[in-house]
């Protein structure tokens, strides 16, 4: 019995929202029922690859993007109502004509009640480098937007032509523009209107001023990704790669998750003092070339922070305790060692240093310590014992090592009865032991070997020369 026809149509849209477009429009086959409901779709998701043969050739893929335009300008264009909710399309360019097509399509699925709009737009091999993809002013303005993905170094977007048609996007909540060639000045102007931005991750593809990145971040902003290097800037979500001149930072008081990975201690410092509110922070390896150095009392206290991941190149027992100090109501803490960095110790000459006082955390909250990727130390050890014994409330300490460092740990003692030292055997480094043990007993039987050999032939020549002898 065909139950799901008995469904309204109301129930039948929403399941059918949940399917890329051209799957849903194959249940036109089933009546005519299922046609005239596909005719009323209001969520979009048009993806090339379900227009590919198989074959994957250059040709294919120039056919299947043919494909894909075409039957996306035949659904807009017979499109009418209901309004259009949802509108995702991923796809490669590379003829001139297709750039303007898809700018046709965002105009086409504007409305007063576009609540997402996704766009995956990469650039052919046989593409146009300096042809782009310019996203209409009408976009930023548009008062329903509740989510707005740009992907692709062909998109761009422009500063509004007048102040009358300028950004205000008061329903949007999450931001992703990733390798999208803009203004740092305008980013910076979008995101003031920004006033419901919860999730903001920026992959910009644009020039920074010698004034440096100045980004007055909306106060609703709770989750931020910062990460910066060596290269040109890339990404304030916030991630970019490149160190600025001078850089002011604001209103990231209610940011509950934040990961960071910088190369400029002044600029990881800037960042963590604009944090009230910060239940969960990353702290990348880059921010370990720099932040150990810091003198203790010019990183903030984290008062709120409940999750603390520090990634490191080797095991700095001042870094991570001068950490703990400034997390008071700390209960997880996972560190992470880099394989690229393991074993660079800047710091060859530190030995353990026992604290003053023990840090707040550790005696009333820290609940879980993980360690991650392993790499022994000279102090380490001590490190160990130490939040053992002064752990009152700790419930689980996880570790990889291999089984011989795995006794040695199980043997310290700790003040908390529940806590629980969960190892996780170091396998690589017991395949590598077992190697070397089964590289030495072929040595030995090789030597057994020639020895035994040489043994035989001694013995050979001295019966040849006795039987010499005896003729």
């Amino acid at each position: 019995m065909d139950r799901i026809s008995d469904l309204p149509d109301s129930i039948l849209l929403h399941i059918l929202s949940f399917l890329p477009t051209k799957t849903a429009f194959f249940t036109t086959v089933l009546s005519r029922r299922w046609t005239h409901l596909c005719h009323d779709l209001q969520h979009f998701d048009f993806n090339q690859i379900q227009f590919h043969n198989g074959n994957q050739t250059c040709s294919d893929f120039s056919s299947s993007r043919k494909r894909l335009f075409a039957i996306v300008n035949w659904i807009l264009s017979r499109h009418k109502a209901p309004p259009i909710r949802t509108f995702r399309l991923t796809c490669d360019l590379a003829l001139f004509d297709e750039y303007t097509t898809v700018e046709w399509f965002i105009r086409k699925v504007l409305g007063p009640n576009l609540q997402e709009l996704n766009l995956n737009l990469q650039l052919s091999i046989f593409g146009l480098p300096d042809r782009k993809v310019v996203i209409p002013n009408s976009v930023f303005s548009c008062a329903s937007l509740v989510t707005l993905r740009l992907n692709g170094g062909n998109v761009t977007f422009l500063s509004p032509s007048s102040s009358s048609c300028g950004y205000r996007l008061p329903s949007l909540k999450t931001l992703e523009m990733h390798n999208v060639k803009a203004s740092i000045d305008d980013v910076a102007e979008l995101l003031s209107h920004c006033t419901a931005l919860e999730t903001l991750i920026l992959d910009l593809n644009c020039q920074v001023s010698e004034v440096g990145l100045r980004i007055h971040f909306p106060l609703s902003l709770k989750k931020l990704n910062f990460r910066s290097d060596f290269d040109p800037l890339r990404r304030i979500g916030i991630e970019c790669r490149q160190q600025f001149p001078s850089t002011c930072v604001s209103n990231l008081h209610n940011v509950e998750e934040a990961i960071i990975n910088v190369t400029s201690r002044g600029f990881v410092l800037k960042f963590l003092v604009e944090f009230r509110w910060l239940r969960s922070l990353v702290l990348g390896n880059l921010v370990f070339t720099c932040l150990p150095q810091a003198p203790p009392d010019l990183i903030p206290e984290l008062t709120s922070l409940r999750r603390l991941e520090l990634a490191v190149g080797c095991f700095d027992t001042r870094y991570i305790m001068n950490m703990l100090e400034k997390c008071p109501m700390l209960k997880v803490l996972v560190i992470v060692f880099i394989t690229d960095f393991v074993n660079k110790d800047p710091h060859l000459s530190r030995r353990w240093e026992h604290p003053v006082k023990v840090p707040t955390c550790l005696a009333s909250h820290l609940k879980v310590i993980k360690i991650k990727g392993y790499f022994e130390s000279r102090d380490d050890r001590d490190f160990f014992a130490y939040v053992l014994q002064h752990g009152l409330v700790l419930e689980s300490l996880d570790i990889q090592v291999d089984r011989a460092r795995a006794k040695e740990l199980s043997l310290l003692p700790r003040s908390s009865k529940a806590c629980q030292i969960n190892f996780c055997w170091n396998q690589e480094k017991e395949e590598e032991e077992k190697e070397k043990e089964a590289s030495s007993r072929g040595r030995q039987q090789w030597r057994q070997q020639w020895q035994h050999l040489r043994t035989l032939q001694e013995k050979t020549l001295l019966e040849l020369l006795q039987k010499n002898l005896n003729l």
